[in-house]
Formats: C-alpha cells, sequence, structure tokens
C-alpha cells in the first residue's frame, strides 16, 4: 500500500529463482532474548540453537537467514563488545601464500593445501548429472537441488575452517 501512495520502494517479491532468503528484526522492548539453548523472536517465539559464544553487550538487531541447503541461522548483533589485547611480542615471521602450497613459513614450515573440491568433485558431478536429467521444478529435481546445496555448502565450511 505505501508503495501506491509513494512512501516506499518498489516491493521485494518471493522468488523461485533464489534459495537465500533473510530476515532482520531490531531489537525494542525486550523483543529479542538469549536463553540457555534457544532465542525468543518476535512473530516466531522460542527457538532452540546451538549457542557457540556467550555474547557480551548490548543487543542491537538479530538476522534469521535461510541457505540454500534449507538449514536456518540465527545471527544476533551486539555493541559495546569488550576487545581482546593480546600480549606484545617481537617475533617476525615471513609467510608466502601459494596455490601449490597454501603456506609457506620463513622458518620453511609448509603447511599443505587440502583442496577439497577436488577431493568432492566426482561426488558432485554425479549429483549434478543426476540433476540435469530430472524434469525442472518437479520434486525430485527440488530434492537433488537441496543434495547439491549441501555438498557445496560441506565444502565452503571446510574451507572455511581449515
Amino acid at each position: 500500500m505505501n508503495f501506491f501512495r509513494k512512501k516506499a520502494e518498489y516491493p521485494k517479491f518471493k522468488s523461485k529463482k533464489t534459495h537465500r532468503y533473510s530476515y532482520t528484526t531490531k531489537y525494542t522492548n525486550g523483543n529479542i532474548e538469549l536463553l540457555d539453548n534457544k532465542v525468543k523472536l518476535p512473530k516466531i517465539g522460542l527457538v532452540k540453537i546451538k549457542k557457540t559464544r556467550a555474547p557480551k553487550g548490548r543487543l542491537l538487531s538479530a538476522t534469521v537467514s535461510q541457505v540454500p541447503s534449507g538449514k536456518y541461522y540465527v545471527s544476533l548483533c551486539y555493541t559495546d563488545v569488550e576487545e581482546v589485547l593480546f600480549p606484545l611480542t617481537y617475533n617476525e615471521t615471513g609467510i608466502d601464500l601459494g596455490t601449490k602450497d597454501f603456506v609457506v613459513l620463513s622458518n620453511g614450515e609448509k603447511v599443505e593445501n587440502p583442496k577439497y573440491l577436488k577431493k568432492s568433485i566426482e561426488k558432485l558431478k554425479k549429483l549434478q548429472k543426476q540433476q540435469s536429467r530430472k524434469t525442472k521444478g518437479g520434486c525430485n529435481w527440488i530434492k537433488n537441488r537441496i543434495k547439491i546445496a549441501r555438498l557445496h555448502e560441506k565444502i565452503a565450511n571446510q574451507r572455511m575452517d581449515f
């Protein structure tokens, strides 16, 4: 309605082509609350979570996002977080980033590049071949799309964790 009254920008329509959705809500009047293993969100209620760290500071907002594999993530934004200062050391190390070896240090130590995509490429080929043989938009095509998205997510997570 606001769009037609010239009070808002163009409306954002839902899409069948992208599979990355998110919504952000601001903290007002205690509408977002972090409990032991749950988070209270407006319009949704209590949602189970796996908490990695205990946050400190003032809560600003929460973003709920869905990745292409179908998993949901909640990201809580805090302000006034204390900075962690590391002790000063006067050691110097040269680092050379490469493609064959991930890192070569100045003391001669080499860290190998695991090349996760290369290791998973056969499984990815098989899934994409199955995808191409299915009717686009059908139930089995959607199931296969989720399998491919999960594999891509696994590869991306392995690379980020490394």
